[in-house]
């Protein structure tokens, strides 16, 4: 179950499926922003201050447990790329769109605004995922590569834990008719053989047309199925159900805004 939280003005979801990791999923509420990006921006290059998304940063940061520990970022590419952090990397330029880490004290993170953050943790083994889905990455199984990279490091696939963040809902997600197409173009190049081989049912059962003739796709569902295909039980992953184009004074949106707007953060701590 997701419940909001504030602490200091900030306000963040968290999950009780991941209770045992520090964590948190933030809203754009709390922060030093100013105008279209007020006010918990964490995202470089929209035309923000940069001390303002460092003071903002640093506000979740707290609001997650992290005390003053940096979280790590990276330069999000809408792939399926993780990359493996420990403390003797953590300060590398990371252009990837997920982190994987076993080791503690080291909070990663992604950003998001529409796209499906999801946070992985497995307690027995301690292991950490953090995972940017847009709907390319989602079409790749960067959630299905993450669990798999879990796996390496020792993580039981039944005792993951993952949680859907804030993202848009399957209402609000127009697409265009050659969407399926695409998506299945991406998915058959897929690196994780889950996403390849059950690409075809996910379309029929997530991309679909509505009574008003508009094709509409479900990103978080897609997700959450690839999940159980890799093992995840079903019992163990908790959606928020939140749609961020829909709640505009709690969450940004691109769909809704377009460029003019900030990012939110999805972070996690072993």
């Amino acid at each position: 179950m997701f419940e909001r939280i504030e602490k200091n003005g900030v306000a963040i979801y968290r999950s009780t499926i991941l209770e045992d990791a520090a964590h948190g999923f933030s809203t754009r509420e709390g922060g030093v922003s100013t105008g279209a990006l007020r006010s918990l921006n964490v995202g470089e290059g929209r035309g923000d201050d940069d001390g303002r998304v460092a003071e903002n940063r640093a506000r979740f940061a707290r609001a997650c447990g992290f005390g003053d520990r940096r979280v790590i970022f990276a330069r999000q590419i809408h792939s399926p790329r993780i990359e493996y952090v420990t403390p003797s990397n953590a300060d590398a330029d990371f252009e990837c769109d997920g982190f994987l880490t076993d080791a503690p004290g080291v909070p990663i993170a992604v950003k998001s605004a529409d796209c499906v953050p999801i946070l992985l943790y497995e307690p027995g083994a301690g292991v950490a995922a953090a995972v940017h889905a847009g709907w390319r990455g989602t079409a790749a199984g960067i959630a299905g590569v993450a669990v798999e990279r879990m796996c390496r490091l020792g993580a039981k696939r039944d005792r993951i834990r993952a949680a859907i963040g804030p993202s848009i809902c399957a209402g609000c997600f127009e697409v265009g008719d050659d969407f399926p197409d695409r998506f299945a173009d991406i998915a058959s190049t897929s690196p994780h053989h889950r996403m390849r081989v059950g690409a075809a049912g996910m379309i029929s059962d997530f991309i679909s047309r509505g009574g008003d003739g508009v094709l509409r796709c479900d990103l978080q569902s897609i997700n959450e199925r690839l999940l159980v295909l890799c093992g995840v039980h079903q019992r163990c992953i908790d959606v928020a159900g939140i749609c961020t184009k829909e709640r505009g004074g709690e969450f940004y949106s691109h769909r809704r805004d377009g460029d003019a707007r900030g990012v939110m953060a999805s972070a996690i701590m072993i």
